[in-house]
């Protein structure tokens, strides 16, 4: 009967609201504003405040025209479209950011041409666009993020060919390939979207597949130097032709989750981040399946209520524009709020064009050029928009992420540089407040990995925020000791990549880190990348672990990861040790499994010849070379095959020999 009850009250809910929705829908205001874009087959329409006079405008283009559209600011636009020095381009896709740092928002283009690269525009201070910069190869995506998170914007360009490569900006909108550092797999999609979902403060990139034969990737963002295919460990795979992808936080629980649609498909996708670095398929839960039959989709506070909603395009099927019922299920609202079309919508962007304080949207397809829908679901509820401008950071604050705190709820945003199939958002983060009058606090995480705190902010205001603070040193990497080797020296060394402070002269400083269940230690300040540690006995527990911390006296950063120490502090009668006059000093080894080589790490009073001899635990003879020691600090590498298990080395020059048992699994 109780349940009965649950059901019979749900529904009344579900009435009720929707019927609030009567005379609340949203308007073409295409015509009344002045939009006279011829119909074709149209991909691609953006917003951006090209002039920076607070008013969005908006760039976008079909097969047969470019258009650009400058606001009045009282609801109409005038055509700017020759004069902005893009009228002769056939874009497919675009993106906003500021790549040079100017204060204006440039642009990335790719063209309906796939002979055409990607190119990027430079705003000239509101007076037209140039191109500055041309990428090689095909192209059918790009996106803006900033990956290494240096305070400059650099961008992905992807295509279904596989060529999908990471340039990094070299200041002033100038780029070179990464491909030397970072490569995407072969089989990667032309389709990326960038989130942090790991919530380590870099931007992560899922890449969307319109082949059935290749599966939609995930990259993890390692420290900004590297990436790592995350794809089947956190449950992201899906071969379904994938055509768009967006992230957003559905819950209010300050990690990304992921909606992406396919077309010729039975659905689309939903995938909740469960915070641990995996992601769970909740579509057919939460009621957002849709028709699979997917043009592009993004999350947006569509009802001010403090919570994302998500809206989709289809093909032939209506679009969808599901309301978050605030407990993990949505609702289709589209055809009674007067938005399931038009249909067949490659680009939308969404962005408070009248600044009236609720989402409109922009929506560019198939046989209708572009049309406008002012949002007129609600005007009585609170909002706050925001306008992040970085200092140290990209200007246009990309991959920053703000989290609001008021009356006991949070929400999250970051800053998007591209999702969906072809476009964008606009680039302020606007958050709904339902009837609540003030934000308690406001944090931004910046790119760097700066913080930001304001405090008491009224609601119902567009609001520019300025980057304010200190910058910490940036994030960087261990080197050794390796977590897969084992150590037995009386002095192991350990080293890591080095971090500088970017907005300071002073040097950086560090502090080693070494935890076991039983003891801890912290060694520092270390003013050099590299320090040799005594080790002790409590070291050699299997659940010990080390890491770095970087400091510039005001703010720390920690180590991208921390390695566990294997250290064998009972060595039975193989005893390293050197004599009190001239020898050698064994100060590190470890073992590359994947080269069948142990390296040694040497310390010499003088030059001489070091006999080196593997043994097995029998103590037959396994192989046995010489090696050249000069004086001073020495690295080498020692062949080893055919041995899968515990091994000898025994090293000898004159009367000196060291003995180290070695595992090599």
């Amino acid at each position: 009967m109780k349940k009965r009850i649950i059901k019979i009250w749900v529904l009344l809910i579900s009435v009720g609201f929707g019927l609030t929705l009567t005379g609340q829908t949203f308007t073409n205001t295409t015509s009344s504003a002045g939009i006279m874009v011829q119909p074709a087959m149209g991909d691609m329409v953006i917003w951006v405040d090209h002039n920076n006079d607070g008013w969005l405008d908006f760039f976008g283009g079909t097969e047969s025209e470019t258009f650009f559209y400058e606001n009045n600011g009282d609801g109409t636009f005038v055509d700017i479209s020759l004069i902005s020095g893009l009228s002769t381009l056939f874009p497919r896709a675009a993106a906003v950011g500021d790549c040079d740092n100017d204060g204006y928002d440039d642009l990335l283009i790719t063209s309906f041409h796939t002979s055409v690269p990607t190119k990027v525009y430079r705003n000239m201070s509101g007076q037209g666009f140039v191109e500055v910069f041309t990428a090689t190869g095909s192209s059918h995506r790009a996106i803006w993020l900033d990956y290494n998170a240096d305070g400059l914007l650099d961008f992905i360009s992807a295509s279904s060919a596989g060529n999908t490569v990471l340039y990094l900006n070299q200041g002033n909108c100038s780029f070179e390939p990464a491909s030397d550092l970072i490569t995407f797999h072969s089989a990667t999609g032309s389709i990326p979207a960038a989130g942090d979902y790991n919530n380590d403060g870099l931007q992560d990139i899922f890449f969307a597949s319109t082949n059935t034969s290749k599966t939609n990737r995930l990259y993890m963002n390692v420290a900004g130097t590297a990436i790592q295919d995350e794809t089947f460990s956190a449950g992201v795979s899906d071969f379904r032709n994938s055509v768009s992808a967006a992230w957003g936080d559905m819950d209010n629980n300050g990690f990304l989750d992921l909606y992406y649609g396919n077309i010729g498909s039975n659905r689309n996708v939903f995938l909740y981040n469960k915070g641990d670095g995996t992601f769970e398929d909740r579509t057919i839960a939460a009621g957002i399946q849709d028709a699979g039959d997917a043009r592009t989709c993004t999350w947006q506070d569509i009802n001010n209520d403090g919570w994302l909603d998500l809206f989709t395009t289809n093909h032939i099927n209506p679009n969808r524009l599901y309301i978050n019922n605030t407990d993990g299920t949505f609702t289709n609202i589209a055809a009674a709020a007067g938005i399931a079309g038009p249909q067949d919508g490659f680009g939308i962007s969404w962005g408070d064009f009248d600044r009236d304080g609720d989402l409109d949207v922009l929506i560019a397809g198939h046989s209708y050029g572009v049309r406008l829908l002012r949002n007129d679901l609600n005007n009585n509820t609170s909002f706050l928009n925001l306008k992040l401008l970085g200092v140290f950071d990209n200007r246009s604050a990309i991959g920053a992420r703000v989290t609001i705190y008021s009356q006991g709820s949070m929400q999250m945003r970051e800053v998007n540089g591209g999702r969906g199939a072809t476009g964008q958002d606009a680039l302020n983060l606007h958050f709904g407040l339902g009837n609540k009058s003030i934000v308690d606090s406001i944090l931004i995480s910046w790119p760097s990995g700066a913080s930001q705190k304001l405090f008491n902010i009224p609601s119902r205001q567009f609001l520019t925020i300025e980057q304010e603070g200190n910058i910490p040193p940036t994030r960087f990497k261990l080197y050794y000791p390796y977590p897969d080797s084992i150590y037995q020296t009386s002095t192991v060394e350990f080293s890591w990549q080095l971090s500088h402070n970017p907005d300071d002269s002073n040097p950086t400083y560090y502090f080693l880190h070494i935890n076991s269940p039983e003891k801890d230690t912290v060694i520092g300040p270390v003013y050099d990348t590299v320090v040799n540690v005594p080790m002790q006995s409590w070291m050699s527990n299997n659940a010990c672990f080390w890491y770095i911390v970087a400091t510039d006296g005001e703010d720390n950063t920690s180590s991208w990861e921390q390695f566990q120490l294997h250290y064998d502090f009972e060595t039975s009668i193989f005893q390293n040790y050197s004599l009190a006059k001239k020898g050698f000093t064994v100060l590190n080894h470890s073992i590359d499994n994947s080269e069948s080589r142990i390296q040694l790490q040497l310390e010499s009073d003088l030059e001489l010849t070091l006999a080196c001899s593997l043994f097995d635990l029998k103590g037959r003879l396994l192989n046995k070379q010489d090696i050249e020691v000069p004086h001073g600090l020495s690295t080498h590498k020692l062949k080893f095959t055919g041995i899968n298990s515990i091994i000898i080395l025994s090293l000898r020059s004159g009367t000196q020999q060291v003995y180290l048992k070695i595992p090599l699994k």
